[in-house]
This record gives structure tokens, sequence and C-alpha cells, in this order.
């Protein structure tokens, strides 16, 4: 029988050939540690550096705040892309970074006291390098496929033998859940950069009257750990419940994809500077930015600003912002309508809401995140 030919295929997830220029680095071989009294030079290894991406932000953050310290600090790329296109990059994410970007070329000859992996892949890549093997972990990677090999190798990284850093408590959590084995592991504060998104008074008072709230609303088109369908769905339903009931509407401002994918309701922004944020923040009522595994920077920018943040309880917002300082509901349109209307008839939540949050953000600085990182480093 002939084989019909169709146009839809499997997503593709196996092709080894992804990893053609670091396949070398793949093996069993664990970690071996070489300490040092002093440490001066530290390089982040990580897959180029690319735009509007909140990691690799944290990333050059964290890094000019070390290179003010008096480290020499390195940004070396384990995929192909010049030095210039990171550089570039390094700059649309984090404007006067400071660090050297090193391109793909140097990885098997630049040294340095101290190597970080950002990714699980560059956890296999660095540890068996001369210094000592550091692994900054932003998110439980796992989580980042199906469940199959590429699930097994970045849980598998945990166990290599490399000193972690989680962002947060929640990466230390799953690793210390689901890994039998992994290595020693700290933990750092989940910073708030009050300085970029300053504070801005509202009216509060004006809530309770309104018909049309400004909802910015932050997901990644490609992302599930940002809900994209879910939001979505939930946003539509809970628009027309609310209409129905109470005539009151949304505008919704998603932002945070590319400019081509296409809302089921509310306008697409695309992907926006730090000052364009900003703006938008400003003029909306509400912000939601859904984080499913490790916290997003946004929830913390959009709350230095002043404006009420919306949470789901299936995500991980709890393990980072106490109960007083947000508005938590399920993803569900009964109990997102319920909140506005809550809200409209009982202004006071959102001033009570409003002052202790601006009292937790001063707690999670950048400071505070640089003192915790520093410690760890002095303490090896």
């Amino acid at each position: 029988m002939k084989q019909q030919q169709y146009k839809l295929k499997d997503v593709s997830q196996g092709d080894i050939h992804d990893y053609d220029s670091i396949l070398k680095y793949f093996n069993d071989k664990p970690a071996v540690q070489n300490k040092k009294s002093t440490y001066h030079s530290i390089t982040f290894v990580t897959t180029g550096i690319i735009e509007y991406d909140g990691g690799q932000t944290t990333m050059l953050h964290l890094g000019t705040l070390l290179s003010q310290k008096g480290y020499d600090v390195y940004y070396l790329s384990y995929v192909p892309q010049s030095q210039k296109e990171m550089e570039h990059n390094a700059e649309a994410n984090y404007e006067n970074y400071q660090g050297t970007c090193l391109s793909f070329d140097k990885l098997d000859t630049h040294e340095s006291d101290i190597w970080f992996a950002t990714l699980w892949e560059s956890a296999y890549v660095i540890k068996n390098k001369p210094g000592y093997k550091m692994y900054f972990v932003q998110d439980y990677e796992p989580y980042f496929y199906p469940y199959g090999d590429r699930y097994q190798l970045a849980q598998k990284s945990y166990n290599l033998g490399l000193h972690m850093i989680s962002l947060g408590p929640w990466c230390a959590k799953m690793i210390e859940k689901n890994c039998t084995q992994y290595g020693k592991i700290d933990q750092i504060t989940f910073p708030v950069d009050l300085v970029n998104y300053p504070y801005k008074k509202r009216n509060f008072d004006n809530y309770g009257t309104k018909k049309t709230f400004d909802l910015a609303v932050y997901t990644k088109w490609d992302s599930p750990r940002r809900a994209p369908i879910n939001l979505q769905m939930v946003l539509k339903n809970t628009q027309k419940l609310l209409e129905i009931e109470d005539g009151i509407r949304f505008r919704i401002h998603y932002f945070g994809s590319t400019k081509d994918k296409q809302f089921i309701n509310g306008e697409n922004l695309g992907k926006l500077s730090k000052s364009e944020m900003n703006e938008l923040y400003k003029k909306c009522d509400f912000g939601i930015a859904p984080s499913m595994t490790n916290f997003s920077l946004v929830p913390f920018e959009m709350m230095s600003t002043g404006l009420p943040f919306i949470d789901f309880t299936e995500g991980t917002g709890k393990f980072f912002i106490p109960e007083n300082c947000r508005f938590n509901v399920h993803m569900d349109e009964k109990e997102l309508a319920n909140l506005f209307m809550t809200v409209k008839e009982n202004v006071d939540v959102l001033k009570n809401n409003n002052e202790k949050t601006q009292q937790f953000l001063q707690t999670i600085q950048w400071s505070h995140t640089l003192n915790d990182f520093v410690k760890i480093i002095e303490n090896i």
C-alpha cells in the first residue's frame, strides 16, 4: 500500500546534531573542583546573548555588579555568535553593562578562576574545565521539555558536582525534591530593579467608579511557562462575565511576544524596552504576568512602579511574594471576575496592598542579591 503524504509532522525533539559543536563535552565524568584562596575572574558560559531575554538580563546585571566589586567578569558563548552581536544584544538587555563578551572560538582557550553554567547544556560544557565550577540556576530546566532524554539530561546536570546557586527558593526546592544525588546548593535573593522602574503614586479611589480597566499582560507565545493559551482563555471568559453582569470592560495590552502573534483579545505590543514598559505600567490599572515555573523579573518590575499585580495560584508567586502584596486567584474566570468586583467595592484593599508591597520591595533590592552572591563566593 502506498504511504500517503500529509503536511502534519511530529514535533522534532530528537536531533542530536543540535549539539554537534559541543558534543565532545557530554559525558558522565563528575566535576573535580579546583579551589583557590582568592578568586579574581568569573566567567558566565551562556547560549550567546539574546535580546529581550530576562534570564540573560539578570546575568548581565549581576555580572555588572560583580565587575564593580573588582572581579574580572566574562560572558562566554558556547554557541556560534559573533562578539559584536553579543555586545549589541547585551547593551539592549542591560544598558551600560560591564564585563567582556567572548565568542565561541574562545571556549577551549579561555581561562577563569570561577566558571558559571547558565543552562543545563553549559553545565556539561564547563564541568571538566580547570577552576571552580558553579551553576547559576534560574529555573528548574527539566520542565522545559516533554518527559524524555532532554528532560533527563537537564535533571542530571544537577548531579554533576557543580556548586549551584539558586535564584530564589523555588529552584532549590525543586532540585531537592526531584533529584536524589544533587550537588551543593545555595540560594540568593530574587531581586527587584527599583531604579529602572520608579514608583508612581496612583489614585486608587478612581478604581471604584471605573467601567474600563487597562491590563498590562506579560506572556510569551512560545513559552508554556508563561501560560499564553490558558491566560487568553481566562481573560476572554472573565471579560464576558463582567460585561454581562456589571458592564465592566477590559483593554488588554499584551507584551513579551513578537508582534506577528495574533492574540484572541486585546492588542499585541510586541517586545518592549524598559522605557516602553514603564509607560505601559503608568497607564494601566493592573498587571498580570504568569510564572508557572521559576519567577519572572516582570512582576517585581510592575510592582515597583506601583501597579497592582494579579498572581495565579497555579504558579510560583507564593514562593516569592507575601500574600498581602499580590492579588491571588486561580486561573478561573469566576475568581478573576470576583476580584475586580471586590476591589471596586472596597478600594482600601488596593491601598493596603500597595503600601505593603512597597515596604516588601525594599527588602529584595539588587544590593541584597549581590551581598548574598559575594558571600557565597568568599566562603568557597
